[in-house]
């Protein structure tokens, strides 16, 4: 589990992450509006949201990485874009600790540790 210190800089790092957050929700709609759309452009435009989703998902993880100290960070993939979530393992000293940031709804981030 990861220590208290370190889940406030967490939460803070996420919090001034929320403009990310925001994108990636936005993105996840924008996937959902693809699976009504029936036209031949489905695939070219799906993998440019996959492409977005991953810019902005790698942008909070080095953010992340940057303010966590000694931390080694693996980010999950997601089953589809429409999980509007982060799923990732923190690693330091052979610990792994498993957090899931929910940004279904937006301005409000919710973070749970699994492991």
């Amino acid at each position: 589990m990861i220590n208290d210190e370190d889940y406030e800089i967490l939460k803070e790092n996420f919090v001034e992450s929320e403009r990310l957050f925001t994108k990636l929700n936005h993105v996840a709609n924008q996937f959902s509006e693809l699976e009504l759309d029936e036209s031949g452009m489905f695939i070219e435009e799906e993998e440019i949201l996959e492409r977005h989703w991953l810019k902005l998902s790698s942008k909070i993880v080095d953010s992340l990485s940057e303010a966590l100290d000694g931390y080694s960070i693996e980010l999950l993939e997601n089953e589809s874009l429409e999980v509007r979530s982060l799923t990732m393992n923190l690693t330091k000293d052979d610990e792994v600790s498993r957090v899931q940031v929910d940004y279904s709804q937006d301005g409000e981030l919710n973070i749970s540790q699994l492991s």
